[in-house]
């Protein structure tokens, strides 16, 4: 045996359990996609064994073996030697449980009644997943209804922006995706679709309106210059004269003198009191009792005041028999699809998108695109995102979405009116070269070019040709 065969063989085995399913033992760590002998079809079940590894190590782990990421290991049954619990900790949503070996019985109950969920459920195509959050999420739907879980509750957990499930708390800890906003939009259209119903009010905490993100950090700042940089220290009143004035004005070679009439203070309560605190701030000398607050939202990188924060309610959700039907088959992907078409998205997802029209082979329909460069002396990022904006709330019936100098608008029409809307975009475009001219000095529009798919053509190849242009 070679020596690589023999090391393979000392990190995974493969072995039959009494009711027949071939288990996947892992005994060290282990990139199951990249090992060319091992093939999806030669194991059922995984179960990692105890070898020492740390919180960490088993994270990444984990990651090796994602139900939703890992081709080989797609959405099978996980389980973990029992040594392991107190190592898990946000992962647990990501196991099926644990045992003090392979053999143990209640895996076998518990493999057989996911295998049983799975049968009833359409799986999608893995490599489509990874190209689309909303998708994702639809995914994550089918994974909790395949382990008999009808409700998610989207409960407060410490440093994860607006209380994600559980499951999505795993998951975004260990795979790094900018989808607050998508997450939060993918819930409404549950309950909006009759999906999902909201079981029960559980808090209401305040998010970023930039980001939706609530890793928010509150600071006092200075009235005046709004620096952070203060020092804080009592105010001292002398009866004697009635000066009020900081502690540092007192000190006086070891001793507490008044700075107006230069008598020593000996007793508190006698000679002075302390009514309050002062503040200084050590950028502009400015002094205050009361500080000015500021949040400073690191997600999105911006401060503001706490007055401009929005508040969100988290609710516990509950799938309804019509979601579990739609979730379960592949109905939920078209219906998801068409309603998150209109409005603006990042250009990550606005290609996802595309990718979700194509996945739901919807025949009658087709996807018209226009896009444009932004130039000249004021063409920056503030003034494409203000001309998004602006675009966003004149052309609402359009997805929108922009990446460097370029704007993309697309619209998703019947086949039959394909050639009235060509003409109709053409008019748009007319209008926004009139708004650009009126509104933006300094600011061209140049390379406009009218995109459609083409029968037969595949996502990929769309993608390639709206992204033909130096992003």
């Amino acid at each position: 045996m070679k020596k690589e065969e023999q090391k393979m063989n000392n990190i995974y085995q493969i072995k039959t359990s009494s009711n027949g399913r071939n288990v996947l033992i892992i005994k060290g760590f282990l990139s199951i996609d990249n090992i060319k002998e091992l093939n999806a079809e030669d194991f059922d079940v995984i179960y990692v064994e105890d070898f020492n590894q740390s919180h960490y190590d088993l994270s990444y782990q984990l990651q090796h073996m994602s139900p939703f990421h890992s081709l080989k290991c797609h959405l099978k049954p996980c389980f973990l030697a029992s040594t392991l619990k107190n190592r898990v900790l946000h992962l647990e949503p990501l196991i099926d449980g644990f045992a003090t070996t392979w053999e143990d019985k209640d895996i076998n109950k518990r493999v057989d009644e996911i295998y049983e969920n799975l049968a009833l459920i359409d799986t999608l195509d893995i490599s489509e997943v990874k190209s689309n959050n909303y998708v994702y999420f639809i995914k994550l739907c089918k994974y909790a209804i395949s382990r008999g879980n009808f409700t998610f509750t989207l409960s407060v957990e410490d440093a994860y922006a607006q209380g994600y499930t559980k499951l999505f708390v795993a998951k975004q800890n260990n795979f790094t995706f900018n989808m607050r906003d998508d997450f939060i939009r993918f819930n409404h259209v549950l309950v909006e679709l009759g999906y999902a119903k909201q079981k029960k009010f559980i808090e209401r905490i305040h998010v970023c309106p930039h980001c939706l993100s609530s890793r928010l950090f509150y600071m006092e700042a200075c009235p005046k210059c709004d620096s952070s940089h203060l020092k804080e220290e009592p105010m001292l009143h002398h009866f004697r004269c009635a000066n009020i004035s900081p502690e540092s004005s007192y000190a006086y070679d070891g001793e507490l003198r008044c700075p107006k009439c230069h008598h020593f203070l000996r007793h508190i309560g006698v000679d002075y009191d302390r009514p309050s605190n002062v503040y200084t701030c050590l950028e502009c000398s400015h002094t205050f009792i009361h500080t000015r607050m500021k949040v400073y939202c690191s997600s999105c990188k911006k401060t503001l005041r706490p007055s401009k924060l929005l508040a969100y309610d988290i609710y516990s959700y509950e799938f309804t028999p019509k979601g579990i039907l739609a979730l379960s088959s592949n109905e939920a992907v078209i219906a998801v699809s068409k309603d998150i078409w209109a409005g603006y998205s990042n250009f990550e997802s606005f290609l996802s998108q595309i990718r979700l029209f194509s996945y739901s082979q919807e025949k009658e329909e087709t996807i018209i695109i226009y896009r444009f460069k932004v130039e000249g002396n004021n063409a920056n990022k503030d003034s494409i995102m203000q001309i998004v904006s602006d675009l966003h709330k004149r052309y609402h019936y359009n997805n929108l979405s922009y990446k460097g100098n370029y704007i993309f608008m697309a619209i998703k029409v019947p086949i039959n009116i394909a050639k009235e809307s060509w003409e109709h975009m053409k008019e748009d475009y007319e209008d926004i070269l009139k708004i650009i001219d009126l509104k933006y000095a300094g600011i061209i529009l140049t390379e406009q070019i009218y995109l459609s798919q083409e029968k037969e053509e595949n996502s990929n190849a769309f993608i390639k040709r709206i992204c033909n242009v130096n992003l």
